[in-house]
Parts: structure tokens; C-alpha cells; sequence
């Protein structure tokens, strides 16, 4: 049983199925944003006026049933022939006659009520129905959106999975469980002592038959969402719904708004209101905005840090070896206190600092405390460090008497 991939190829289909199934439901287009937009930018009051507007609603509509009528069996069942679409009221008998002398072979002629639409809203704007040029290219793009969910839908319908893959599936489950059927059965040479027991209802088995196959009839019924089984789309329902919808708002409640009056959210004191029976409702709170580090009346020290302090250590790459890293320059001094020992720095103080406790110290040789001296200041970032003529004369007699030989004036430590 483990040589059948069971898990791996129903899982795969599934998953494909849902997504082409869930792609459909997401472009499924509402003739909401169609309508609004033609209600916004054909403000006309007069007869003509109300007529565009609705008329470009019925012809996207129409548009729709054209469509459906192709890739639906609810749909084709309900408008058998283009007659049955005239007499439900979404097209004339002369647009009828129109659409069937349209020479478009071969291709379908779903994209002729889009073309009336468009034509009439061309003429609203020459017309200057429509007043701006950016309000015309509004509506036609709105239009656009519309057509372009169909023609999903379209693709979705007349490219489908490949046969092949579905049947495969569903054949490896019956294999399966036919295969189980017998195998997972126990015969009585495999008792091999008293206490195992053959169970005479395989129950992990049963289990696994009821969530796999289950599983399987989640992707046959999601496998063509536009079909007549109960969880597919109701496409009758959205025709009807968008058909009613579109002329409400072109038409019945165009241009209508209630009257201004000022709202209870105007009051400083307003709360907000709940029933009785109601969950109030949980406020967006940090996790840690209620965590109290000090009193409200604590004094608190702030301390300026420079962001050069507070770098890493690995951040930091010097151009050379700090004194702790000379290895191969200066062997470690076992007699070195470890009060004695040396960092390297970047300050002009700190380099000052470092000389003076080398050359103080007693139990560092004055050949080290060259190579020291000289790593320092290497380390500052400095190339040279030059002794003035106006300095004290008894600092350059201390380097003087700590190298063991003559110091002259303008001398340098490289």
C-alpha cells in the first residue's frame, strides 16, 4: 500500500480544484460598480438622460446572460433560445435581429451589448451628456472591468482540467480501498499469541474511507462551480438580483439623497451603543503597553551614548591588530599583571593613557615596550605621533631612558 501515493495525488488535485474554484467565485461580477458609475457621470433629469442610463445597464446585463447561457446548464435551461431572452424583457426584437445578422465567424458574439453600451456612451459625451472627457473614460473602464470578469469565467468554462488527471485520481482511491478491502484482514497464522485479537470491524480503516473519500467528493462537487448541484452558483439569482439592482440605481433612487441633518456623532459625550445581549467588543492593546517599568513621578537619568560605543565588537574591523591579537609581533608576557593589560583606542587620551602605563611598567623589557608603544598607536588610526621641541624635556628624557638610546629633537615613532 505504501507504493500508491494516495495522499499526494488527491491532495494536489484538490488543492487545484479549489483555487480554479475559488478564482471563478472572486471575479464573479455585481453590476453595482457599473450602475453607480453610470448614475455619477450621466447626471442628466430629462427623459433621454434616464434612458441611457438604464439602457447601458440592460445591455451589460445582457452581456451576462449571453455568457451564462454558454457556460451554464441553469442558465441554458432557462433561455433556450435568443427568443426567450426577448421575451424576458433584457433585449428588443430588433436588437435581436441585429445581434443574429452580426457576421462574426468563427467567435462568439458575447461583445455586442458591450458595444451598444459603449456607443451610447460615446454619444452621451459628444452630446456633452457626459461633460468631461476623464468622466467618459470612467464609465467606459468600469464597462471594461465587467467584460473582462466574463471573459474569465469563459476561460475557466472552456478550458477545464484535463479528463485524464480526475479519472486518475478517483480510480487510485477505489483501487485503494479495494485493495484494503482484503488486505488489512487478519488470517489466523498471523496470531501469534493469545492476547491479539482479530477485530472483526477494521475501524482506522473505516475512518480513513469516510475522510478520504469525503475528500474526494469536495473536489467533484467544486470541479465545475457553474453547473445544477446544489452548492453550485446560483447564475439565475445573480442575473435577476443585478438586472433589479442596476435599474434601482439609475433609475428609481437616482439623484435622490436624504435630507442634511446634523448626527448624533456630532455630540462630544457620544458612546458607543450595544444591546443588551451583545459582545463588547475587545480593544487593540499591545503586549506590552501595560507593562509599568517605573512610577509616573520617578526621576529617571538619561545617559547620552555615542553610536560608535555602542557597535558591536565583530562591526568593528581595525586596519590593525589590537595588542591582545599580536601574535606573531609580540609574544605574551607571562609576568604581566592582569591590571597591566592594554586595549586598543581610538581616542587621543586613551593612546596617551596606554604609553604611560607601558613605559611605568617594570616588568616589561624596553624592546616590548617599543613593539607595544608602536602597536598602539597604530591601532589610534594615527600614522605618526611627533614629539614637539616645546614639550617637556623630561617626558622625551623618560622615552629617552625607556627605548635605551638618544632622543633628538623632531624625532618620530613610526
Amino acid at each position: 500500500m505504501k507504493y500508491l501515493p494516495l495522499t499526494f495525488m488527491l491532495g494536489f488535485f484538490v488543492t487545484t480544484v479549489f483555487e480554479r474554484w475559488r478564482s471563478a467565485l472572486n471575479v464573479m461580477p455585481f453590476i453595482e460598480s457599473v450602475a453607480l458609475s453610470v448614475a455619477v457621470l450621466v447626471p442628466g433629469k430629462a427623459e433621454e438622460d434616464r434612458l441611457i442610463r438604464r439602457a447601458i445597464v440592460r445591455y451589460v446585463v445582457l452581456h451576462q446572460v449571453l455568457v451564462f447561457r454558454d457556460i451554464s446548464m441553469r442558465v441554458r435551461r432557462r433561455f433556450p433560445t435568443l427568443q426567450y431572452i426577448v421575451d424576458a424583457g433584457f433585449m428588443e426584437p430588433e436588437e435581436r435581429d441585429y445581434l443574429e445578422a452580426v457576421n462574426c465567424a468563427p467567435g462568439q458574439m458575447y461583445w455586442v451589448p458591450i458595444n451598444w453600451a459603449n456607443s451610447l456612451a460615446l454619444d452621451a459625451h459628444q452630446r456633452k451628456l457626459i461633460d468631461q472627457p476623464t468622466a467618459f473614460n470612467n464609465l467606459v473602464l468600469a464597462i471594461k472591468e465587467f467584460r473582462v470578469a466574463m471573459e474569465t469565467l469563459i476561460k475557466f468554462d472552456s478550458i477545464p482540467i484535463p479528463i485524464a488527471y480526475p479519472q486518475v485520481v478517483f480510480l487510485a482511491v477505489r483501487v485503494y480501498f479495494t485493495i484494503c478491502l482484503v488486505s488489512r484482514q487478519f488470517l489466523l497464522s498471523d496470531l501469534k499469541s493469545k492476547t491479539q485479537m482479530d477485530w472483526p470491524i477494521p475501524i482506522m480503516t473505516i475512518l480513513e474511507f469516510i475522510f478520504v473519500i469525503g475528500w474526494m467528493k469536495v473536489a467533484e462537487v467544486l470541479l465545475n462551480p457553474l453547473g445544477e448541484d446544489d452548492d453550485d452558483f446560483e447564475v439565475n439569482w445573480i442575473i435577476d438580483k443585478n438586472v433589479s439592482t442596476g435599474m434601482a440605481i439609475v433609475d428609481d433612487t437616482h439623484g435622490y439623497h436624504p435630507n442634511l441633518v446634523k448626527d448624533k456623532f456630532s455630540d462630544p459625550d457620544y458612546l458607543p451603543a450595544y444591546s443588551e445581549k451583545s459582545q463588547l467588543p475587545r480593544t487593540l492593546t499591545g503586549s506590552a503597553a501595560k507593562v509599568e517599568l517605573a512610577a509616573p513621578d520617578d526621576e529617571v537619568k538619561m545617559v547620552r551614548v555615542n553610536p560608535e560605543d555602542s557597535m558591536p565588537t565583530s562591526a568593528k574591523q581595525p586596519d590593525r591588530p589590537g595588542l591582545e591579537t599580536l601574535n606573531e609581533e609580540v609574544e605574551p608576557v607571562s609576568s604581566l599583571r592582569r591590571n597591566d593589560r592594554v586595549h586598543s583606542s581610538t581616542s587621543v587620551s586613551s593612546v596617551a593613557e596606554l604609553c604611560l602605563k607601558i613605559l611605568s611598567s617594570d616588568s616589561i623589557p624596553n624592546e616590548k615596550k617599543k613593539h607595544l608603544l608602536i602597536s598602539s598607536i597604530n591601532s589610534s588610526n594615527r600614522k605618526k605621533l611627533f614629539f614637539s621641541n616645546e614639550g617637556d624635556r623630561s617626558t622625551q628624557d623618560a622615552h629617552q631612558t625607556s627605548f635605551g638610546e638618544p632622543s633628538t629633537s623632531g624625532s618620530k615613532i613610526e
